[in-house]
């Protein structure tokens, strides 16, 4: 289920909210209940805070894969031992 974010055109507030493909929009600003949301576009970039270099997410998954796979090659070396 996909998080989206959400902003109040009447009082500026952002909110996130978890919600399947088929559930309709919010009608009203849970903060104000006077404003009508909008989902705010959003970028899934990390920044890795060793180096500061932004890394998009099929970069961070390809990180997590090799990193997972450094872990299991040392398993399987004190396993064997």
């Amino acid at each position: 289920m996909p998080k989206y974010r959400y902003q109040c055109d009447y009082c500026s507030k952002q909110w996130d909210e978890w919600m399947s493909l088929s559930d309709p929009d919010p009608e009203e600003c849970p903060h104000c209940e006077l404003g009508y949301p909008f989902k705010v576009p959003t970028k899934f970039v990390k920044i890795s805070s060793a180096t500061q270099e932004k890394k998009s997410a099929k970069e961070n998954v390809i990180d997590h894969i090799e990193e997972n796979r450094e872990i299991l090659k040392q398993m399987k070396e004190e396993l064997t031992k």
